[in-house]
């Protein structure tokens, strides 16, 4: 399973957001995680591509609705199944 997930808020970006979601991707032996910035029409997001089997896919997602870095402000998550190429996590 894959799915490609949106962060966004006005504080998603230099707060360590990606460093948040590898550690907790490997905590949940997920073997697929990318992860970058992006600033579309003004609005910061983190982009997510995510591959694993569904419970811990779902796992996955509780954590990123549920937890954020300390400094992180985050405006709305959204989420869309994905079938692209998605990196390995221990990459």
């Amino acid at each position: 399973m894959k799915l490609k997930i949106k962060i966004t808020g006005p504080k998603v970006h230099d707060v360590g957001y990606r460093v948040f979601l590898l550690k907790n991707a490997m905590n949940l032996a997920l073997p697929g995680l990318s992860t970058y910035n992006w600033e579309e029409n003004e609005q910061k997001e983190v982009i997510v591509l995510v591959e694993g089997d569904e419970a811990r896919i779902a796992a996955f997602r509780r954590v990123v609705e549920e937890k954020k870095p300390e400094l992180a402000e985050v405006s709305g998550v959204t989420y869309e199944n994905y079938d692209g190429e998605v990196g390995r996590t221990s990459e």
